[in-house]
C-alpha cells in the first residue's frame, strides 16, 4: 500500500519588526508590516504595535483580533478591542491601496511582550514579529 507523510505544523514565519508579511484574509490578500511594539506611557498595561496593512489581492479587511503580543516566557495578550482614534480601521481596504494604525494589547499585570503574533481563527501562530 502507499504510505502518505503526515506533514508536518510548520512552524510560523519569524520576521524583524518593520519587514512585510502577505496573510491571506477574508476579501483578498494583505501585506501586513508590524512595527514599534511599546508601552502607551501611560503606565496603565497598555501596550501597542504600529501596523501597515497593505492589499495585494481584492478589498481584504485587517483581521484585527488575530494579533497578540508575546512576551519572552510566552505569556500572550490579545489585542484589544475597540474604536481606538489612531487604530488600525477595521474595514475593507481598496485594492492596491494601505491602511495604517495602532493595535492595542492588555498587558496589565503581565512580562513586558517583546513580539507580535498574527494568529490564525484555529489559534496557530503564522507570522512573529520580533525586534
Amino acid at each position: 500500500g502507499l504510505v502518505a507523510a503526515t506533514p508536518a505544523l510548520a512552524d510560523p514565519e519569524s520576521l524583524q519588526f518593520g519587514q512585510a508579511a502577505e496573510i491571506p484574509s477574508n476579501g483578498g490578500a494583505i501585506s501586513y508590516t508590524v512595527s514599534n511594539l511599546q508601552p502607551s506611557g501611560h503606565n496603565d498595561g497598555i501596550w501597542y504595535s504600529d501596523v501597515t496593512a497593505r492589499a495585494v489581492s481584492g478589498s481584504p479587511t485587517p483581521n484585527i483580533s488575530d494579533f497578540n503580543a508575546r512576551a519572552v516566557n510566552s505569556s500572550t495578550y490579545a489585542d484589544m478591542k475597540g474604536n481606538q482614534t489612531d487604530g488600525l480601521p477595521n474595514q475593507p481596504i481598496a485594492p492596491g491601496s494601505q491602511a495604517t494604525g495602532r493595535i492595542y494589547f492588555d498587558v496589565r499585570g503581565g512580562t513586558a511582550p517583546d513580539s507580535v503574533v498574527y494568529r490564525d481563527a484555529g489559534g496557530t501562530d503564522k507570522v512573529v514579529w520580533k525586534g
